[in-house]
Formats: C-alpha cells, sequence, structure tokens
C-alpha cells in the first residue's frame, strides 16, 4: 500500500482513541458552563458557547502539522502499550483536573513514567501488547531519551500557545473578594489539539485490529498512528491584564523546557536521568501554575470600581464599545463632556445626546485618550460594556 494510503489509516486511527473523545466533550461542556455563569454575572452572554471547540481545532493543528514532519521523518517510534497508557492518563486527567491538568507535563511526564514501571517490573498488559516488540526486547534507554526530548519541545509549544493565544477570548467574571467587595477577574481556559504522527512497530496493532495495514521500512515493518495530544491550561487572573499573565506562565514553562531538555541530553550519557526529566517536568509544571494562582492572591486587585469613573471588563463584538476599541483595564472618566461614576451616570449622560458618544478614557498606562462613535438607535441602551462597579 503506497504511502497516501498509509496516511490516510493513520489519520482514522484517531477514532480508535477514546482520550480524544473525552476532550471534545470536556470542550463542548466548558463552553456551555461558561454561558451559564457569564449570564449570571452579567445577564447576557460574551461568547459563542462554541468559542473553545473553535479555538480546540485552531492553531494547534498547525503546530501538530509542522511536528508532524518532523516527527515522521526522525521515525518518531511509539509502542501500542504506551499509546494505551496515554490514553488513559489523558482520560483520567481530563476528568479530574479538567483544563488544569491537560499540560503535556502532566500526560507525557505521568504516561512515561507509568511505562517505565511497566517495563521494570514486566507487567502483563493483555492485550495491548506489542507482538512483534515484547517489551524486554525494546531499548527503553533510547525510548526515553527521545520522550524527554519530545517533551521538551512540547512545553516549549506550550508557552507559544499560550503567549500568543492564551489570552484571546478570556472571559471577564465578577467576584467577591476576601471582604465581600465586588471586583473583576478573567478566566484563562484554552484546550489546543496538536495531533502528532508516529510508527508502531511490528504487527502489534494488527493483531487487535485486524484490517489495519502495515508497512515496511527497510526490513522493519511498522504501522502509521497519529496521537491525539491536547495541550491546555487554566488561570485565574485579577490583578493583571490577561495578556501579561499569559506571557509571565510563557516565561515560566520555557524556561522549565529548557531545563527538561538539558536534562534530556545528559540523559544520553547517563540514562537514568530520564525519569529526572519526567519528574522534574511535573513538579515543574506544577510549581508554575501554584506560583502564578499564589502571585495572583498576594497582589492587590486590579479590576475594582472606581471612585472617579467606570472600570471596563470588556466590550461585546460589534457593539459601540468594540467600534470605540475600549480594553479590559480602562477607566471611562467622562461620557460627552460629563463626569461619570457608575452605569446611572454614564446612561443620564449618553441621553443628553443619543446619537452620539465621545468617551475620555484613561488607558492602561494612565494616560487620558478621547473615543467616539456614532450611535444608531437603541445603541445608547445596548453600548457592550462590561463594567465593574459597586452595589
Amino acid at each position: 500500500m503506497d504511502i497516501l494510503g498509509e496516511i490516510a489509516k493513520g489519520i482514522g486511527s484517531l477514532f480508535i482513541q477514546p482520550a480524544l473523545y473525552v476532550a471534545i466533550l470536556l470542550v463542548i461542556v466548558a463552553g456551555f458552563s461558561r454561558i451559564r455563569w457569564e449570564r449570571k454575572a452579567f445577564h447576557v452572554s460574551i461568547h459563542s458557547p462554541w468559542q473553545e471547540l473553535k479555538g480546540f481545532f485552531g492553531i494547534g493543528l498547525l503546530f501538530g502539522l509542522t511536528l508532524s514532519i518532523v516527527t515522521f521523518f526522525i521515525g518518531l517510534t511509539l509502542t501500542i502499550t504506551w499509546i494505551a497508557i496515554f490514553n488513559v492518563v489523558m482520560i483520567v486527567l481530563l476528568l479530574v483536573g479538567l483544563f488544569r491538568m491537560a499540560s503535556t507535563a502532566y500526560t507525557i511526564g505521568i504516561t512515561s513514567l507509568a511505562y517505565y514501571a511497566v517495563y521494570y517490573f514486566n507487567l502483563d498488559l493483555s492485550p495491548f501488547v506489542d507482538q512483534m516488540l515484547p517489551l524486554r526486547d525494546l531499548y527503553v534507554d533510547n525510548f526515553m531519551i527521545v520522550l524527554v526530548l519530545l517533551l521538551a519541545l512540547l512545553l516549549a509549544v506550550e508557552a507559544f500557545l499560550i503567549q500568543f493565544s492564551g489570552a484571546n477570548h478570556a472571559s471577564p467574571m465578577l467576584r467577591k473578594s476576601g471582604r465581600g467587595k465586588l471586583v473583576g477577574a478573567f478566566q484563562l481556559r484554552r484546550l489546543w489539539f496538536v495531533p502528532l504522527v508516529c510508527f508502531i512497530p511490528g504487527h502489534g496493532f494488527a493483531a487487535l485490529f485486524d484490517w489495519w495495514p502495515v508497512f515496511q521500512i527497510g526490513n522493519q515493518s511498522f504501522a502509521l498512528m497519529i496521537l491525539p495530544l491536547v495541550i491546555g491550561f487554566q488561570q485565574q487572573v485579577q490583578s493583571q491584564l490577561p495578556a501579561q499573565a499569559a506571557r509571565k506562565l510563557a516565561v515560566r514553562i520555557t524556561s522549565l523546557a529548557i531545563v527538561v531538555a538539558l536534562i534530556g541530553v545528559v540523559s544520553i550519557v547517563v540514562p537514568i536521568l530520564t525519569l529526572l526529566g519526567f519528574v522534574v517536568a511535573i513538579i515543574g509544571r506544577f510549581w508554575v501554575s501554584y506560583r502564578h494562582r499564589a502571585d495572583e492572591r498576594n497582589a492587590p486587585f486590579k479590576f475594582t470600581p472606581q471612585p472617579d469613573g467606570i472600570m471596563i471588563l470588556g466590550a461585546r463584538d460589534n457593539t459601540p464599545a468594540s467600534r470605540m476599541s475600549l480594553l479590559p483595564g480602562e477607566k471611562i472618566l467622562e461620557v460627552n463632556g460629563q463626569p461619570v461614576r457608575n452605569r446611572e451616570d454614564l446612561y443620564e449622560a449618553l441621553n443628553e445626546n443619543r446619537a452620539y458618544c465621545k468617551l475620555k478614557v484613561q488607558d492602561n498606562n494612565g494616560e487620558p485618550r478621547i473615543v467616539q462613535t456614532a450611535l444608531h438607535e437603541g445603541d445608547s441602551f445596548e453600548l457592550g460594556l462590561f463594567m465593574v462597579e459597586a452595589r
């Protein structure tokens, strides 16, 4: 069978791995649960309930394609046992930790440690047994070295995704501070699908599915499979802008990726260090999340009611507020020349001129700016603003 046919069959392998279905279901449920708490806080939904699903099949596919080209030509080889453990680990982490535990530091790190335990203790995981490559015949040190280096690369991809798209469509929310004061915050929650091409040695998969294609490379037999990797994170932001928080997370995860890569390189000489690499990845990623929560808990709130204006949390798409490019963290000082302190002041000033809106805004650098737009009929009652105000 030609290579294009094999690739088509490899794509089909996605649909026999339950972790993919669990991830898709989780993303759909997350979208509709977000709609509920948006309506509870603001009495209106902000983004489409399918926003998370669109992001799931977004830029991650491009990274998956790029990485797959690399892994295809270097001949990344995984075993059926490893893939079976991976699916179980990812399903458990998604169900227990939701987006928070969707980092490859956890999924690949825990899977690889569990796989090494299976190898070390010679456990029988039938029917997920590599028929043409018995576990004891595997060069486990080389296998683990490749996985550590792959994990380091995927952590770097995770950092990139968080920095450049992790804050997109951040969901504003209202919550009470420890003193019972109403403050604004943002929920950063994303899950990306990153399909990764890999080879399975021998006729192992055909032993489970007799219709599965097998082809030859040299004197060895391989089956082609696509591994349904997902990369995700979830953090709450209340002391800084979402983009700033995403950048800080990305920097810390990039540092972790470098450390794991260095351990992977050293493990070429001292193979047992691969286990340290997985442990460092797991603990390091947990520390990154914990450090972010601790920083947010100890920092002063940014999105609070203001004595001299109205704090903006965001703007709905295709509304006067979005046309004026009003941004989270900015503060409305005047409307049509009148100072405003709350929602009532704002709409009273708008009613002075129902066909026009001119705002004096203090931006996130503390500098004033003027924004304006024409208002259509009904716009004065629905600017599309999400605000933080005393209640």
